[in-house]
């Protein structure tokens, strides 16, 4: 099970060099512009869910300058950084949000819910903020991401959502999906202890208080199994599944 401490915490002290790591995250976060620029949405107000650093909510000012935006993140620290960018920046909740019912044209996430324990219950809340007919835009990293990672050290289980468990979360929330993909995609490191440090710089390495700490020896044959088994190039690599979503209130 997610733990919700350790989450705010990793993020808390990835904040400071977040952007300079999260590259993956930085490209969705582009992705997710454009579908909005590109879609010509034109929202009186926005609200980015788990805005981490306020990288999108930067951009999305340049490019909507009328619309009111909104961002919170788990993290206070995240959410201090942001607010660098625009003013209305908290720390909250995805499954608690701080806000009215009906108050946001448009709802964004990137790369954020697959850390809310309760999808269903956090897809609730988005429906409640939204206004009729609002659009809910989002994408989130599914089960099939570090599979590698997971096969070296035994890890059977996935804590990622299926693509299937967000769609089902979705629906039960009241959305009607208007598009829905998923895409998968590998990102190449000099050995496994660099993919361990990359997750750390970005806040991704210890989800829950009973995930266990590793002995010299296990990272070891861990290291040693990685090299073997997922190698291509010379560089080893990590997958990642990538679960995209439009959907409407």
């Amino acid at each position: 099970m997610i733990s919700t401490k350790i989450i705010r915490d990793n993020f808390s002290r990835a904040a400071v060099h977040y952007e300079k790591y999260a590259d993956i995250q930085a490209t969705l976060a582009e992705e997710l512009l454009e579908e909005v620029v590109g879609g010509g949405y034109s929202a009186r107000s926005v609200l980015d869910v788990g805005c981490g650093s306020g990288w999108l909510l930067g951009e999305l000012k340049r490019f909507l300058p009328r619309s009111r935006l909104y961002g919170f993140d788990i993290s206070f620290e995240m959410a201090t950084r942001a607010k660098k960018k625009i003013t209305n920046a908290v720390s909250a909740d995805a499954v608690s949000l701080p806000f009215r019912n009906s108050a946001f044209d448009l709802v964004l996430s990137n790369a954020a819910y697959q850390w809310v324990s309760g999808l269903e219950e956090a897809f609730c809340e988005a429906q409640r903020v939204l206004t009729p007919r609002g659009d809910f835009i989002f994408n989130c990293f599914g089960a099939q991401t570090l599979k590698e990672l997971r096969e070296c050290f035994g890890i059977r289980e996935s804590f990622l959502p299926r693509p299937e468990a967000v769609r089902g979360a979705l629906e039960a929330a009241g959305f009607a999906c208007v598009s829905f993909s998923v895409r998968d995609f590998s990102k190449h490191f000099d050995n496994l202890v660099d993919i361990l440090s990359w997750l750390k710089y970005i806040g991704a390495n210890r989800i829950n208080a009973y995930q266990p700490f590793f002995t010299p020896k296990r990272l070891a044959e861990a290291n040693h199994a990685y090299s073997c088994n997922y190698r291509n190039n010379g560089k080893v690599y990590a997958s990642f599944e990538v679960i995209q979503v439009k959907a409407r209130k």
